[in-house]
């Protein structure tokens, strides 16, 4: 008996060594990155705009007491002009939708962007932060990229203008991206037409960024291209005052460490860069911002410890520059 037990104890360690090690090299590791090129810093005029903030609507989470827990969802930037929606998370509808794949495909979301299916749908959530009237003041959502765990909540939500990219568009209606499951056809319903795009970038220099568009015309939202991840991903900078910023950068880096360490994506989620060499780039690019502007919190879509930095009273909480 005392064998039996000496054996199963000696199998359970090398189970436990063998996970361990499987996610040190799939997840952990990571490869460090040349530093981006010495780019000019044009610092924004910010000023505080009163009614604005920005509120943390999370719609799923995993390993949520450990530091690289994940998170998916919206922030809802509150403006007097108009709402904006920040990326949606899954659609609560996420295993229908991927029903049609074959098995392995189906598998690997499953076990990837599945992992942060919606519990709770999106309008649900925000009728919970008892703003059940910002679904009618919601004046555009935008993507930062047309993946399906950053799009799909848009099945949930009803028909809003979608602020895209032509590049973007073009992705989202591309048979080999929903081949591989990236975006989702049904999705694209809720997209302007490929021709029609609602985003277009001005030759205007912004921190580190040499286009960008000034979404109110006040300096409180601006949008830069995070080409890579994507073709036409972007990142949003969100200007609350002069000294509470957030610059929310989707995909662009796994977690804080892409951007603190100028490290690349972890094993397991490196394919879904459509462009490795140039998503590195942006990486690289982020890196020289954090380090040239400290006080600007730079929040990954999924990093759920950035979020608990900017918005420490946790989800369905707004932070305010007042």
């Amino acid at each position: 008996m005392l064998r039996v037990l000496r054996i199963f104890v000696q199998s359970l360690f090398i189970l436990i060594a063998m996970v361990a090690a499987s996610l040190y090299f799939l997840y952990f590791r990571r490869a460090p990155l040349p530093a981006a090129p010495p780019h000019a810093l044009v610092a924004p005029a910010i000023s505080t705009i009163p009614g604005l903030a920005a509120c943390w609507i999370e719609t799923g989470k995993t390993f949520s007491n450990f530091s690289f827990g994940s998170t998916a969802g919206s922030i809802l930037v509150r403006h007097p002009a108009g709402d904006l929606l920040i990326d949606t998370g899954n659609s609560s509808h996420f295993a229908e939708e991927i029903s049609v794949y074959p098995f392995w495909t189906r598998l690997k979301l499953k076990s990837l962007a599945g992992e942060l299916n919606p519990k709770v749908p999106l309008p649900d959530l925000l009728r919970r932060r008892s703003i059940d009237e910002d679904l009618a003041k919601v004046r555009w959502v935008i993507l930062s990229h047309v993946h399906l765990d950053h799009a799909g909540g848009l099945m949930d939500l009803p028909q809003m203008p979608v602020l895209l990219t032509r590049e973007e568009l073009q992705f989202a209606n591309d048979p080999e991206a929903q081949a591989k499951g990236f975006t989702i056809a049904a999705h694209t319903q809720k997209f302007p037409p490929a021709s029609a795009p609602t985003l277009k970038f001005d030759a205007t220099p912004y921190e580190t960024f040499d286009e960008s568009i000034d979404l109110y015309k006040d300096g409180s939202v601006v949008v830069v291209p995070l080409r890579g991840h994507t073709p036409g991903s972007v990142g949003i900078f969100v200007n609350l005052s002069p000294t509470r910023r957030l610059f929310y950068v989707g995909d662009a880096v796994d977690d804080e460490r892409g951007f603190e360490e100028r490290v690349g994506k972890s094993l397991i989620l490196q394919d879904s860069d459509n462009d490795m060499a140039l998503a590195n780039q942006i990486t690289g690019r982020l890196s020289e911002l954090h380090e040239k502007v400290p006080g600007l919190a730079i929040i990954p879509a999924h990093g759920r410890s950035a979020y608990k930095k900017f918005f420490p009273g946790g989800p369905l909480t707004c932070v305010s520059g007042q």
